[in-house]
């Protein structure tokens, strides 16, 4: 017998603050950067040695990119995996990586564990993470952390749309807006607790 995590299970099964779920607090903050973007804002989580998608708010345009709740991705080749990855206490860090394949998706994905590492420093350097079409040909991505003290971060934000719309000169622009949104949606956790 075979159970697949459905978006609904996801949704009960979501990290919580209070009486509130993580897709509950972060909804509001979501919603207004999809506004602000016009593009697909998507919330994930890790789990174990990938992400998962947990909740999205789809983007305003007629071409966007949707995917089902629950999704999982790499933490090598994509903007919220990387943020992710990048956010690991040191020796979990070098566990993780010593342990998930760094296979090729694109010409530009991340494939030797030194430029991840060096791209991870970048990251937490610049307090959000970028997808040059890393993990998928003509997507970009955006991501910005979580912050649940003290459990440092607890969740990825990101922005997700094509590279027409999304070009990589315009990367700088929306790291400031996910992570202006990130930091409201990690207020709202530490207010609650």
């Amino acid at each position: 017998m075979q159970f697949q995590l459905t978006g609904q299970l996801l949704r009960l099964a979501s990290p919580r603050s209070g009486s509130m779920s993580l897709p509950e607090i972060a909804r509001e903050s979501m919603t207004a950067l999809r506004d602000e973007t016009r593009e697909t804002i998507q919330l994930g989580v890790l789990n174990g040695l990938q992400g998962v998608i947990i909740d999205q708010v789809e983007g305003l345009e007629p071409l966007r990119i949707v995917v089902s709740l629950g999704l999982r991705f790499a933490l090598h080749n994509n903007a919220p995996g990387k943020l992710l990855l990048a956010h690991l206490p040191a020796d979990q860090f070098e566990v993780t990586l010593s342990q998930i394949p760094l296979t090729a998706s694109t010409a530009r994905t991340i494939t030797t564990k030194n430029e991840l590492r060096r791209e991870c420093e970048r990251i937490v350097s610049n307090g959000y993470s970028t997808d040059f079409a890393e993990a998928d040909e003509g997507i970009h991505c955006v991501a910005a952390p979580i912050l649940g003290a003290p459990e440092g971060v607890v969740a990825t934000l990101w922005v997700t749309g094509p590279a027409k719309r999304l070009p990589k000169s315009s990367f700088r622009e929306l790291g400031a807006q996910v992570s202006a949104a990130g930091k409201r949606i990690s207020h709202c956790i530490g207010a609650m607790r």
